[in-house]
């Protein structure tokens, strides 16, 4: 392991590490190398990843984790302003609970945690900040996240900052508590990631294909004890080249902060199987009318190229497995007469002469069976 030491707030050493596997690993907690892997290429392919799973497997902790590892060089005052953990409440009908709000009695602004963040991150570009929305679906993500969704996908190589986010209309405004000036509206910086975390019951709300359709989903049901008690990952399965990715989570200077037909173009250069693959998939998936738009084929390009350039032993199977799971099954849920012919066929794809995509095949092999046994069927679980 790689360590070194810096001083913090000029009153005590404290160690840091370069690697992100071992950082989790010296917080205590088990991760397996491929799930860390695929969580950095999510964030840096867009920057809206959504956690889901089995309770107990550690989804809002990865978050949190990798934002302390990113900003393990700062003071504790400079991380606290790069990091936000917010609990979602089941009472969110608008963005209130993350902008906050004019008060038309005391004349000031009610903001946020999420709002200086934002207000910080616009002003420091060159670094990244993390938003991390804990049990997302408490409410119904659409009513209180649909203008940040919205803006980030106005983003334009014309416009990069996208659209603006009005906050009040009164000119010049004080926060609450002497917190500064709050403009009128605001950009989302392309510096700023979010995670949410989900967990299904009967308090929760499902998805939309609105939300699914602008981010990459991670599902954490696998626990393999033997690799627990050992305290590593041992399969070696798509796992990083360089284990010191602090300084490349935000895009290099030549690259576009966000998806876009290039990296289609792109990606097919370096692995030319790409267009087969999706073009198989639309085909599988149009005369149901489930297939998916141009934004998923950029993305999904963007990811392969991220995973080219990152993980060592690249394989177009296995990144293409990963954005099948990933990008394009999340959005899959409903009754056996709907779902059953086309998931049958996509699963059909995945094996093929041999298995092709085992990770896709797995979950629907599993969302085949519910199918059967409930009528009914959902990725998310």
């Amino acid at each position: 392991m790689e360590h070194q030491w810096h001083e913090e707030e000029g009153l005590r050493m404290v160690k840091t590490n370069k690697h992100i596997y071992d950082y989790y690993e010296e917080q205590g907690f088990f991760f397996s190398k491929e799930i860390l892997t695929r969580y950095f290429l999510s964030l840096k392919t867009k920057p809206f990843v959504i956690l889901t799973g089995i309770s107990g497997t550690g989804k809002t902790k990865i978050a949190q984790i990798f934002a302390d590892y990113i900003c393990q060089d700062d003071t504790l005052e400079e991380r606290d302003k790069r990091i936000a953990f917010v609990p979602v409440k089941p009472d969110w009908m608008d963005n209130k609970g993350l902008l906050g709000y004019y008060n038309l009695l005391d004349k000031e602004y009610h903001d946020t945690s999420v709002l200086r963040l934002l207000l910080e991150a616009a002003r420091n570009s060159e670094k990244p900040y993390f938003i991390i929305l804990d049990e997302m679906n408490l409410a119904k993500v659409e009513q209180y996240f649909s203008d940040f969704l919205s803006i980030m996908e106005s983003r334009t190589l014309n416009e990069p900052k996208g659209e603006a986010l009005a906050l009040h209309s009164v000119g010049t405004v004080q926060a609450q508590g002497g917190n500064g000036d709050v403009p009128e509206s605001i950009h989302i910086p392309p510096n700023v990631y979010f995670t949410g975390t989900v967990n299904i019951d009967e308090s929760t709300y499902m998805f939309s294909s609105k939300v699914l359709d602008r981010a990459n989903v991670i599902e954490f049901n696998d626990v393999k004890l033997a690799d627990y008690e050992n305290g590593g990952d041992t399969s070696g399965r798509f796992v990083l080249n360089n284990e010191d990715v602090r300084k490349v989570l935000l895009p290099a200077t030549n690259e576009a902060p966000f998806s876009s037909r290039d990296d289609y173009k792109t990606a097919k250069n370096r692995a030319p199987e790409i267009h087969g693959y999706l073009d198989e998939l639309l085909n599988i998936l149009e005369p149901f009318h489930l297939h998916f738009g141009y934004r998923v084929i950029n993305e999904v390009s963007h990811f392969i190229c991220h995973a080219h350039g990152f993980v060592d032993k690249f394989d177009i199977k296995e990144a293409m497995d990963i954005q099948i799971l990933q990008k394009i099954l999340p959005k899959f849920h409903g009754t056996q007469g709907k779902l059953e012919e086309p998931l049958n066929k996509i699963l059909n794809f995945c094996n093929g002469e041999t298995v092709r995509f085992p990770r896709s095949a797995q979950k629907l092999t599993r969302m085949l069976q519910n199918l059967e046994v409930q009528g009914y069927t959902s990725f998310i679980e």
